[in-house]
């Protein structure tokens, strides 16, 4: 393996590549979602020196400004845009801490070129979906599943536990066999952002016969009680194989948004359509806070801007009781 701390490119840009690997290793936390935490991070660091074409130590503000502007023109949203600098503003103080590395290295032009934070959950791609947009995209993943579609199955039972529940997607596709219990309800226990484990009822009988309608057709309901993944990738002849990362998951049900007319799908919008209709159902922002997990209420004030109607529950009983006591 060639040594990493060495950054002259032209003409072999082999030894940055190395580089962008140990930095990638060294500020990539464990977890089940790492695999692809790291293959997106060297992806999007990569891709920058691809872009750019020049020797970490000969760029400016200016090459990181470009590539800004390039990712602009192509669509790419700014919330996405700033996380791919901020990626890279890591790469670079990460280098620059190192005594060999350091020494080749100036400054930081991906901090210095860096933008303003977008506000949380103000893009398009966070928004709620509107209860027929639900249906519809459901629709068209359950008509594979119907079909006999090992792939539609597994897809059709994680949208439904994801639109059930609220669940990030790292938590719901971590979950390991051991992590389920049929009972007469489902039940899980997943871990949830923070590291603290939760154990969460799911009530609806639609999810735990999806699940199980996967793992029956894909003669998986061995992993239930075992360590293994509960979902996997399937290939055209339907048998398991690797864990389903959370890329492949996304791009499948982008195809399915198309399908059904949803444009500028985010997995995200998932938990928003949850939030928003659990406002919607209890007039609460304390209950929509328990259900997302939230310890900040302003954080679930981001994803509910305003609850619709508070529910009456109490004006009968308390107008019954005074007009008895006339």
């Amino acid at each position: 393996m060639s040594n990493p701390t060495q950054l002259v490119q032209p003409p072999n840009r082999q030894p940055l590549s190395n580089a962008i690997h140990v930095w990638a290793a060294a500020t990539t936390g464990e977890g089940n979602r790492r695999a692809d935490l790291l293959r997106d991070k060297q992806r999007i660091v990569d891709g920058f020196f691809e872009f750019i074409d020049l020797d970490p130590a000969e760029v400016t503000p200016l090459d990181v400004q470009a590539w800004l502007e390039h990712m602009a023109a192509r669509g790419i949203r700014p919330a996405t845009t700033y996380q791919r600098v901020c990626l890279l503003s890591s790469f670079y103080s990460w280098a620059m801490r190192d005594p060999r590395l350091g020494a080749h290295l100036r400054s930081n032009p991906a901090r210095l070129a860096r933008p303003r934070a977008p506000k949380a959950y103000q893009t398009e791609s966070a928004k709620s979906l509107t209860d027929n947009e639900v249906q519809g995209l459901i629709s068209i993943i359950r008509r594979r599943a119907a079909a006999g579609d090992i792939v539609g199955k597994r897809d059709h039972a994680i949208l439904l536990l994801l639109i059930a529940t609220g669940m990030r997607r790292a938590e719901a596709l971590s979950l390991r066999g051991r992590d389920l219990r049929i009972e007469k309800t489902l039940v899980l226990t997943s871990k949830v952002k923070g590291g603290d484990y939760l154990g969460r009822e799911v009530a609806d009988p639609a999810v735990k016969e999806a699940l199980l309608d996967y793992l029956a057709s894909a003669k998986r309901l061995h992993v239930l009680q075992s360590d293994a993944p509960v979902w996997t990738r399937h290939d055209r002849a339907g048998r398991p194989g690797e864990p389903l990362s959370s890329h492949c998951y996304v791009r499948n049900l982008k195809r399915y948004a198309r399908e059904a007319g949803i444009e500028h799908f985010h997995l995200h919008q998932t938990r928003h359509t949850f939030a928003r209709i659990v406002a919607e159902e209890t007039g609460s922002i304390a209950a929509t806070q328990d259900a997302l997990d939230h310890k900040n209420q302003s954080t679930t004030r981001v994803y509910v801007q305003r609850i619709a109607i508070k529910r009456d529950r109490h004006s009968e009983q308390i107008m019954r009781r005074l007009k008895g006591s006339e």
